[in-house]
């Protein structure tokens, strides 16, 4: 069994993920039918689609992630077999491989389509966010970051308010403001945290904007300017419109030098659990260079960098 400097890495800092998923044997299961699912797909789409399989985010996020892993060439022909895996007996493995069975039976060509009801696609991703190996990550990567450090924390595009769950209940933070342009979303956090939406008057809100350049969000972010000291960033870029733009943006509620906390699924991480991921509405695909180009771009310098791409990209930033 050969691994490589990320793996290692992951080993070193993502320990407690891969102990509750069975141990590394059992999660590389586990990666390994995320790889041949994609594969899966792809060939769906290749078949079906024709030279417009990648012309769609979930098409491109599966071209791109097997041209990585050199599964198939420039022009999409597969061109090195991925085998059918073992399948994996802890929970956490298992349940993580059920998630890509459940999205199968949706059918690859239906999603790249759009002809899959969006509800069956939130009602999914809804269940991964409160999955126990999903779960198992966001704890491991708070404890990496060493969260309760910060005082005051912001979370852009929060989703339906997992992380800031998972913060709440290991931490007492002097403010939380997650924020999230979905007002389904907006509302389904505030009901998990207990509180009203779109009040930031208490300790922890829930605000309904895209970013803090909307004009709509101009008052929150006067009130809020320069006062938190880290921005949790997980698994948010690819839903962000404009990343670049938004990450600047965000600096205006940071204190100088505040940290950005970033985890974010790269093309080189797990093909099928990206693909689909993105299929649920992002909006964008990233290379884990991508992720440090962009970050560089909208104004933050890297303080330490924990993985490149396995289990996913992970690290530190400051704002500049």
């Amino acid at each position: 069994m050969s691994f490589s400097f990320d793996d290692i890495n992951a080993l070193r800092y993502y320990g407690r993920f891969i102990k509750a998923g069975g141990g590394i044997g059992e999660v590389r299961k586990a990666l390994g039918w995320s790889t041949w699912y994609a594969a899966k797909w792809w060939s769906e789409l290749k078949h079906e689609l024709g030279i417009d399989a990648n012309k769609n985010i979930f098409g491109r996020a599966l071209y791109m992630a097997l041209r990585a892993r050199g599964v198939i060439d420039d022009e999409g022909k597969i061109v090195k077999r991925v085998e059918r895996p073992e399948r994996p007996t802890n929970p956490y493995s298992n349940e993580f491989v059920e998630l890509h069975d459940a999205f199968d039976a949706l059918g690859a060509v239906e999603v790249a389509l759009g002809r899959v009801d969006r509800e069956k696609l939130r009602v999914l991703y809804s269940s991964m966010l409160a999955q126990g190996w999903y779960d198992i990550m966001r704890e491991t990567f708070l404890d990496l970051m060493k969260i309760e450090q910060y005082p005051k924390i912001v979370e852009p595009h929060c989703k339906e308010g997992q992380m800031a769950y998972a913060v709440l209940r290991r931490h007492e933070p002097d403010r939380y403001f997650a924020y999230d342009p979905e007002p389904d979303d907006v509302e389904a956090a505030a009901a998990l945290l207990g509180i009203a939406p779109n009040v930031c008057t208490d300790k922890v809100c829930v605000y309904q904007t895209s970013t803090m350049c909307d004009e709509s969000s101009a008052e929150v972010a006067e009130a809020f300017a320069g006062q938190f000291d880290a921005a949790l960033v997980f698994h948010t870029l690819y839903w962000m419109a404009d990343p670049i733009k938004e990450l600047a943006c965000l600096k205006r509620v940071l204190k100088p030098g505040a940290a950005l906390l970033v985890g974010q699924q790269v093309v080189e991480s797990t093909p099928g659990l990206l693909a689909i991921v993105v299929s649920f509405g992002a909006k964008h695909v990233f290379k884990w260079r991508d992720v440090e180009t962009t970050l560089e771009a909208a104004g933050y310098k890297r303080e330490k960098r924990y993985t490149r791409y396995s289990p996913y990209y992970i690290a530190i930033w400051r704002a500049a």
